[in-house]
C-alpha cells in the first residue's frame, strides 16, 4: 500500500511527464489540461489555473479545461468565475447537460435555488433520463422542504437506478412521515437487498414494523441489527424492548432496556 508521500511523488511524476509532453508539443491543449489536473491533486491551485488558462487560450471551447476549472473555482470559492465557465460550457455545448448540471451546483452553493432548479429543467429537456439532473433536482426540493416534489424525483430515480439503495432509503423516510408504512417497508426491503451488510436499514425497517404493531417482524429486524453492530445497538435494544413489552414478555423487555444503556442511543 502506498503512503501519502508515495502518492505525492507518483503525482509529481505524472506532472513531470505532462511537462515533457508540453515541451514536445506546446500547441496541444490536452497536455496543459492533464498537467493542470495533477496540479489540482497536488493543491497547487495557481499553477493549475495557469495551465487551464493556457489550454483555453489554445482552444477556447476545450471541454476538459472548462469542466475542471469549474470544479477548481468552486473548491476555492471563486463562484462567479465558476459561473462564467459554466456559461461558456453551455454556449459551446448547448446539447450537453453538463454545463447546466455544473451551474446548478454552483447556484445551490450560493442558495440561488430558483436558478438552480431552472438549470435542472434545462438539463432534463436535453436528456429526460439524466440521473445527475434528477439527483440535483431532488436535493433542491429537499432543501426547500418540498416533500411532494422531492418524492416525485425519488420515484424517477428509483426507476432510473434500481440498483442504488440510497434512493430507496431516502424515499422510505418520506413514506414513514406520511404514515404510508407498507410503501416504506417495500423501500427498506429493497435497501436491505442492495445493502445487506449494513445494520441501519434493519433498524429503520424494525421501527416501521413496530409502528405497524407487527412486533415479531420488528424483533427479528432489531435482533439482526444487534448481531451486526452491538457497539451501536442502543436504539435497537430499546426498540426491541418495547416490542417485547407489547407482547407481554416483561423479562426480555427489562433485559433489553438495561442493555440499551450501554449502547449508542442514536443510530443515525
Amino acid at each position: 500500500m502506498y503512503s501519502e508521500k508515495d502518492k505525492y511523488k507518483s503525482r509529481e511524476g505524472e506532472r513531470d511527464r505532462w511537462s515533457a509532453k508540453i515541451r514536445a508539443n506546446p500547441r496541444d491543449p490536452s497536455n496543459y489540461v492533464g498537467r493542470a489536473k495533477d496540479y489540482m491533486l497536488l493543491c497547487e491551485d495557481e499553477k493549475a489555473l495557469a495551465d487551464f488558462a493556457k489550454a483555453l487560450e489554445l482552444d477556447p471551447t476545450n471541454r476538459g479545461a472548462l469542466y475542471s476549472r469549474i470544479l477548481l473555482f468552486g473548491d476555492i470559492g471563486r463562484k462567479e468565475d465558476a459561473l462564467r465557465d459554466c456559461n461558456s460550457l453551455i454556449k459551446a455545448y448547448p446539447k450537453n447537460t453538463v454545463g447546466y448540471e455544473r451551474r446548478c451546483i454552483i447556484y445551490q452553493s450560493m442558495q440561488k435555488l430558483k436558478e438552480a432548479l431552472a438549470d435542472t429543467d434545462s438539463a432534463l429537456k436535453i436528456n429526460p433520463n439524466s440521473v445527475t439532473a434528477w439527483q440535483y433536482r431532488c436535493s433542491i426540493f429537499i432543501n426547500q422542504g418540498d416533500s411532494a416534489n422531492a418524492l416525485k424525483c425519488l420515484n424517477r430515480l428509483t426507476e432510473l437506478c434500481p440498483d442504488n439503495p440510497t434512493h430507496f432509503s431516502v424515499r422510505a423516510n418520506y413514506y414513514v412521515k406520511s404514515k404510508e408504512y407498507s410503501k416504506a417497508i417495500y423501500d427498506l426491503s429493497q435497501t436491505i437487498k442492495l445493502r445487506p451488510n449494513e445494520f441501519e436499514p434493519f433498524i429503520m425497517r424494525a421501527d416501521v414494523f413496530k409502528e405497524m404493531k407487527d412486533y415479531k417482524k420488528a424483533i427479528a429486524d432489531y435482533s439482526r441489527a444487534i448481531e451486526m453492530n452491538k457497539f451501536r445497538a442502543g436504539h435497537a435494544y430499546k426498540g426491541r424492548g418495547e416490542c417485547y413489552l407489547a407482547i407481554g414478555d416483561k423479562i426480555a423487555a427489562a433485559r433489553d432496556f438495561e442493555l440499551s444503556k450501554s449502547g449508542e442511543k442514536a443510530y443515525r
